[in-house]
């Protein structure tokens, strides 16, 4: 999960599994946990039977299943979300209020908002395809309202980001200039140029560089060589790094569990 829970609740022996995270919940407090910091990923389809079954058969909490079933389709989702975090009893009052807060919140929301708060949150997963759906939706108006030019500039430089993210770079440039038109920000121009870096023969539209101070493209290029080095020596470029050192049994055996890892990852970011 990220971080290390205490569980004094059961231990699933058949775990709750999320494939959209590509992880098994074992307990209660996991499944507490989940909720709690993934409520953008929950649809209407989570209260379902299969993790009615998990809350009752593996959880041992009955009580709770009937509780819910009781009142799926009739009381409000997030409502019933709430039920579970308090009878799991792992959020303090505290934190329970300011989870009631958030749902408060969201539900308030306007609905382009709300897509975009859902995008940003599929992009900080590397979750890429899912993250351009949303993007997508709103700038092409399925959405209840429009948003401002700030908001549209945002939403369409997310959306090239997320682009970059899976190497659709000539796309992601196309994104990029439609936020600095609506944005003027440099930074936009940045993301572009260095996409020129990662690949020449991408669409380099020249014409918006032409009154850049070539002092602003030599600091751009400077930062994306050291953010080049930084990614070399971070996560698991830095694993495969260390395995070199290891003996040929565990390097072979490392080298499977990353290629794994990517696949993974990879399969995640298709939504």
């Amino acid at each position: 999960m990220g971080s290390l829970i205490l569980c004094r609740s059961a231990v699933a022996k058949h775990p709750y599994y999320v494939p959209e995270l590509g992880i098994r919940i074992y307990s209660g407090e996991e499944l507490s946990y989940f909720i709690y910091h993934n409520l953008m990923l929950l649809g209407d389809h989570f209260l379902d039977e299969r993790l009615f079954r998990f809350i009752n058969q593996e959880l041992g909490m009955p009580e709770l299943e009937t509780k819910l079933r009781k009142w799926a389709g009739q009381a409000d989702q997030a409502e019933l979300l709430l039920v579970i975090l308090q009878d799991i009893h792992y959020y303090d009052d505290t934190e329970l209020k300011a989870f009631r807060s958030e749902l408060y919140r969201l539900k308030a929301a306007k609905s382009t908002d709300l897509m975009k708060e859902k995008a940003d949150y599929f992009f900080r997963r590397r979750r890429y395809y899912d993250a351009i759906r949303c993007y997508r939706e709103i700038l092409t108006g399925k959405s209840e309202e429009s948003g401002d030019s700030a908001f549209l500039g945002d939403v369409w430089f997310c959306m090239g980001s997320a682009l970059a993210g899976i190497f659709s770079f000539d796309r992601a440039v196309d994104c990029y200039q439609h936020a600095y038109e609506l944005l003027r920000a440099e930074e936009a121009l940045q993301k572009i140029y260095e996409i020129h870096l990662m690949d020449s023969l991408s669409v380099f539209p020249e014409e918006l560089f032409a009154d850049v101070p070539t002092e602003t493209i030599h600091r751009w290029k400077e930062n994306f060589e050291q953010m080049k080095k930084q990614v070399a020596l971070d996560g698991k470029a830095k694993e495969a790094f260390a395995l070199t050192n290891e003996d040929s049994v565990r390097r072979a055996v490392g080298f499977c569990r990353l290629v794994q890892d990517w696949k993974n990852e990879y399969r995640r970011s298709q939504g």
